[in-house]
């Protein structure tokens, strides 16, 4: 079954105009349509794509190998990035994510061109990617991407669909941020919502990095006018929090953490 998300995606994907941001989020849906087949091997290829980026880019930044390894791992077990199911395979958050990984690590390694083309791509995926590609790499530059973003917004008007049309949809969009309370009410202090789906991650607050702070409070922030709440975190603070904990935990401990961050020991929010 697939969720309200990923049902605006399909609708744009056959021709069809949606509502914001979704609208903006043009290039998954121009290239897999409504073909199935194409949405799960997007999905299937981001997958790859975004851990050998890690890899990539962690490498870049100074760890070995097999840190380097164990930031790609512990950043694909986080459950917001795996997401809920209906996103799976129609959604955008992997495959932007993997674009901003491959931007990272190519803007580290003084690959300009590819690093321009991949947070462009990024951006033509999700609109919000190229902000958080610059807190990875702590640079301005990565910021050029939000010229695919004017474009798009300069291009493609909003239109109330039919799935943004539903009575709850559609005053979710209307109310963005009197959504977001009320649907977090309650919740803004429930460390299994905010805390623990970060799991073994959270070492990287042992010795945080301006860069990590201001991206967490952006990240954070997010649910401000959003109702969904870990994915969106973890997909914009997920790869800064998997190398600040790489980077803290001692070799020694370094395995089992990874092991016990991969695992999860209750039913994780992915939401």
């Amino acid at each position: 079954m697939i969720g309200p998300d990923a049902a605006r995606y399909l609708l744009a994907g056959q021709g069809e105009q949606v509502a914001r941001p979704f609208c903006w989020r043009w290039l998954a849906p121009m290239v897999c349509k409504a073909n199935m087949r194409r949405w799960s091997a997007l999905w299937v290829t981001s997958w790859a794509v975004m851990a050998a980026a890690a890899v990539w880019w962690a490498h870049g930044e100074g760890l070995g190998i097999h840190r380097a390894v164990a930031v790609a791992v512990m950043l694909a077990a986080l459950p917001g990035v795996w997401g809920p199911q209906g996103t799976h395979p129609v959604g955008v958050d992997v495959p932007a994510l993997a674009a901003g990984m491959v931007a990272a690590a190519a803007f580290g390694a003084g690959w300009w061109p590819l690093a321009i083309a991949a947070v462009l791509v990024a951006a033509a995926i999700k609109e919000t990617t190229p902000v958080w590609v610059a807190l990875w790499v702590w640079s301005p530059v990565p910021l050029i991407g939000l010229l695919a973003v004017a474009i798009a917004v300069a291009w493609r008007r909003p239109t109330l669909d039919r799935v943004t049309a539903q009575p709850v949809l559609r005053r979710v969009h209307e109310h963005p941020i009197r959504s977001s309370l009320e649907h977090h009410r309650g919740r803004w202090r429930d460390a299994w919502l905010m805390v623990a789906p970060w799991g073994v991650t959270l070492a990287a607050l042992l010795d945080p990095t301006p860069a990590l702070l201001v991206l967490l409070v952006l990240a954070y922030a997010q649910l401000l006018v959003a109702t969904d709440s870990v994915r969106l975190y973890q997909s914009a603070a997920g790869p800064l929090m998997a190398l600040g904990a790489v980077t803290v935990i001692p070799d020694r401990w370094l395995l089992i953490a990874v092991v016990v961050h991969v695992v999860w020991w209750r039913k994780p929010e992915v939401v």
